[in-house]
């Protein structure tokens, strides 16, 4: 039990979560860089004054993340673990199902940087499809838009605004995330068995890496940051910024990529700092209730809607 209530405290620690402190420490560093352009000025005083808001920690939005971030955790190691095991385990159920129904693999004669290299790249790519893929679906569909405007609700926005999810999203995101790596790790470790193991390959995450090095955790706060041109293929923090907001959250729903949203004609530009709401308008927290009608909330949902019906003292829903 013990480890179920800590195990959130160690996202911190985990090099492999958006929230590890390295990430974290990046992120402030640029945030820092932006506002003092911004505002023309370097102010390390007022910065910091900004970023120990108890209105921002403490708002009933960001506690509200916590309290997710909690309930996930004990849904992670007290149910999905147990019933559909680890990355690991599904890494070397693909690899062996290859092996009985294939055989040996064809012989490659690559290095472990260039198999690293290639399985980033390929992992990243189909990574980054399948969380569109979902995402759009999250918004598209009623039934599932139920359970998404759960992390859309969010009037305020924190790195840990990450967790603010639906336990049903949460379940629908681990079976995401354990299909694909499963796939594409399953694969190269077949292809490649004479050069690594499952264990070598869980710890290549390339542009994983890169992607929460270079201040994600923007993603989910109030800090501007648009990529001007470069937005066209990836997603910037004020992108994501507009997705969370009130009116435009059918937009801009790739994870790193935006040549998916391209495609589809959601891609948003951010282009000039802009005043935003963020939450749910009236017609977003409507949207949903034909499919999943009151009656049938759940307990979760019904404490939920209590909490979100509530507005933060202090009204700080608005970007800056």
């Amino acid at each position: 039990m013990l480890e179920v209530l800590t195990a959130p405290a160690d996202f911190f620690m985990d090099a492999g979560k958006r929230v590890y402190w390295l990430y974290l420490l990046s992120a402030l560093v640029v945030a820092s860089l932006a506002v003092s352009i911004q505002e023309g000025r370097f102010d390390p005083a007022g910065q910091v004054k900004k970023l120990f808001d108890r209105r921002y920690w403490f708002a009933r939005s960001s506690i509200f993340d916590v309290y997710l971030m909690l309930i996930n955790s004990i849904v992670k190691i007290s149910l999905l673990m147990p019933l559909f095991g680890s990355h690991l385990a599904a890494t070397i159920l693909v690899g062996a199902f290859f092996q009985d129904t294939f055989g040996d693999a064809p012989q490659f004669e690559l290095g472990w940087f260039w198999i690293g290299l290639l399985f980033s790249t390929v992992f990243f790519i189909i990574e980054d499809l399948s969380r569109f893929c979902l995402h759009f679906c999250m918004h598209r569909f009623d039934s599932l838009w139920f359970f998404h405007r759960t992390h859309h609700s969010a009037t305020i926005l924190t790195p840990l605004t990450l967790f603010r999810v639906h336990p049903i999203e949460h379940i629908l995101y681990f079976a995401r995330s354990l299909i694909v790596f499963g796939l594409v790790s399953g694969v190269f470790v077949w292809l490649f068995s004479q050069r690594l193991t499952g264990l070598q390959i869980l710890g290549v995450d390339m542009f994983g890496f890169l992607f929460n090095f270079a201040a994600a955790n923007l993603r989910h706060s109030h800090i501007w940051i648009s990529f001007g041109r470069l937005e066209k293929i990836f997603i910037s923090p004020a992108q994501h910024q507009l997705h969370h907001s009130v009116g435009n959250s059918n937009s801009n729903l790739g994870s790193v990529l935006s040549i998916w949203d391209g495609m589809l004609g959601t891609r948003l530009y951010a282009r000039k700092k802009k005043l935003l709401e963020f939450g749910l308008g009236p017609n977003e927290q409507r949207r949903g209730e034909k499919k999943m009608p009151m009656e049938r909330h759940t307990f979760f949902q019904s404490l939920t809607d209590t909490i979100l019906a509530k507005k933060d003292c202090d009204g700080s829903s608005k970007g800056v």
